[in-house]
């Protein structure tokens, strides 16, 4: 979308009428209440109405995507396994979602005879709605107001514009004017081409959730949960690797996913599990790890930063060899039912891995 005269930070961007939204509220009136969630109701509405060929959503279903190829949860078994470990978990959870969902939704739709076709709704229909949604569907939430996640719609027109992490945007459903807006906080020229954000995501929850990458991404990390664990098994013996897990349960520092490096920094998490790991066997520096994430002493000592640094880049050269190795195997890829650009993402996504570690590499180095 392309901006016909020049927009001032504040100046809405877009409006759309409550009557445009595709939104629980209207749901609920079709089809009273039930215990689906707003997606999954969504997404069956959406199977009916495709099927509809007299509907008066036509123009905006024409216009929807006829497949959803450069998603990972639609990759061929050659090309999901060559997903980084994260993504490709985060990827088999939500291809649980929608058999589970598409599960709940034959039975909705089964319990409903008079308001439902009687053809059976397949599987391939059903995900492609339910990645319609997932893809498209707005918060409608009131502007200032906090309301559960649950409140989404899917609406005409947002279609048309583009994602990119520099742009700053209000959005929400206003009451005054019964309208969903985008109040756009970026100022535009005429013939520029208008953005909104989807939020701080990294080029992996991008590409998971939407499809796409960017080409410049300032929230890209690498998660190197594998490589940490691999770690903790190979130094420690079983009693003492489970001690340690509870240790950093109990102080909160053992998230999943959540032991990662991006480009000039190394997550403190990532940083305290490791001083863990290097304090070993002697209680007294195991004491002195409480006092340092309690905020008492911002390290243990010399000594323990050194191993720090040596297990860093252990683990960092490790989860290079990996990313180089996956890189190669996807230069060998030539299957014709893989989309060319879930090909080029996927490159896009190593290369960017590649490239923070050997950062980080080259900043421990210097340390």
């Amino acid at each position: 979308m392309m901006a016909t005269d020049d927009i001032a930070p504040g100046e809405v961007i877009v409006q759309v009428p409550k009557k445009f939204l595709i939104s629980n509220d209207q749901l609920q009136q079709l089809y009273g209440e039930n215990s689906l969630s707003t997606h999954q109701l969504l997404a069956a509405h959406l199977t009916l109405l495709v099927d509809d060929q007299k509907t008066w959503w036509k123009p905006y279903l024409d216009l929807l995507p006829s497949h959803f190829n450069t998603l990972p949860v639609n990759f061929s078994s050659s090309l999901s396994a060559l997903l980084p470990t994260s993504l490709a978990e985060d990827v088999q959870q939500q291809r649980n979602k929608i058999k589970a969902d598409f599960d709940v939704a034959v039975k909705f739709l089964k319990d409903r005879p008079n308001q439902t076709p009687t053809t059976r709704l397949s599987f391939d229909t059903y995900q492609w709605a339910w990645l319609c949604v997932n893809t498209r569907c707005i918060h409608v939430k009131p502007m200032g107001r906090q309301t559960k996640g649950s409140d989404i719609a899917l609406a005409p027109l947002l279609d048309f514009l583009n994602h990119t992490s520099e742009s700053r945007i209000e959005s929400g459903f206003n009451m005054h004017t019964q309208c969903f807006e985008i109040k756009t906080l970026t100022p535009y020229k005429k013939g520029e081409q208008v953005f909104i954000n989807y939020g701080p995501h990294d080029n992996q929850a991008i590409l998971r959730e939407y499809g796409f990458v960017l080409t410049q991404n300032e929230y890209n990390f690498v998660t190197l949960d594998k490589e940490v664990w691999r770690l903790f098994r190979e130094t420690l013996p079983a009693h003492e690797l489970e001690a340690k897990k509870q240790t950093l349960q109990h102080a909160g520092y053992e998230w999943i996913n959540d032991y990662t490096v991006k480009m000039g920094d190394v997550s403190y998490r990532l940083i305290c599990a490791l001083r863990l790991l290097a304090t070993g066997r002697n209680s007294r520096k195991q004491l002195d790890w409480q006092e340092m994430i309690m905020g008492y002493m911002d390290k243990i000592d010399d000594a323990n930063e050194r191993e720090v640094n040596s297990m860093l880049e252990t683990i960092c050269k490790r989860a290079l060899a990996d990313a180089q190795q996956k890189q190669q195997a996807l230069k060998n890829i030539h299957d014709p039912s893989v989309h060319p650009f879930a090909l080029m993402f996927l490159k896009q996504i190593w290369a960017e891995s590649i490239e923070i570690l050997r950062t980080t590499l080259d900043n421990v180095e210097k340390e």
